[in-house]
């Protein structure tokens, strides 16, 4: 019988690399990304190794694996494209303000949220964790985090539209 152990993890990981990357690569068109993606993709499949079986092609596993990872990888895209659109609604008219000016804003439009959403929208933000790594870190769910900064923006976009208004009245 088969074993899952490292040597079999290196034979797997050298025959199989190269087709999960180009997998990849043809989906993204970035090397980087696919480089990423495949790396990730090994990884989770070392990770979850207990939940394969010898009954099954190891190639469809792993195909099945890297297919997750690149849902993954899709949805995280397009809610980051999403934040980004909503980002540029709410963007100042920076020709009235100076950097300092809107650097300044935006900290005291941050310091008005609750606690909680602060802290969350902060480690996305300016720390630059996914949300799956602010759940871990915080022992709560992605559904959370994605609650708290959606809201932290909304919340955002109102009181920077308020200080955009100040702005132009003063």
């Amino acid at each position: 019988m088969q074993v899952f152990d490292e040597e079999y993890f290196k034979t797997v990981f050298e025959q199989y690399y190269d087709k999960i990357y180009t997998g990849f690569f043809r989906k993204t068109s970035s090397a980087a990304i696919s480089q990423d993606l495949t790396q990730i993709t090994f990884i989770k499949f070392w990770e979850y190794r207990q939940s394969y079986t010898f009954d099954l092609p190891l190639a469809l596993q792993l195909n099945r694996k890297a297919k997750q990872v690149l849902i993954d990888w899709l949805r995280k895209e397009a809610y980051q494209r999403r934040l980004i659109r909503e980002m540029k609604e709410f963007s100042l008219d920076a020709s009235n303000l100076n950097k300092l000016e809107l650097t300044d804003t935006l900290r005291s439009a941050i310091n008005q949220i609750p606690p909680a959403r602060k802290k969350v929208f902060t480690l996305a933000y300016v720390e630059g964790f996914s949300h799956r790594e602010i759940a871990a870190q915080l022992n709560i769910s992605v559904k959370t985090v994605d609650n708290h900064v959606l809201k932290a923006l909304q919340q955002l976009r109102k009181i920077l539209a308020l200080y955009a208004i100040l702005a132009i009245i003063s």
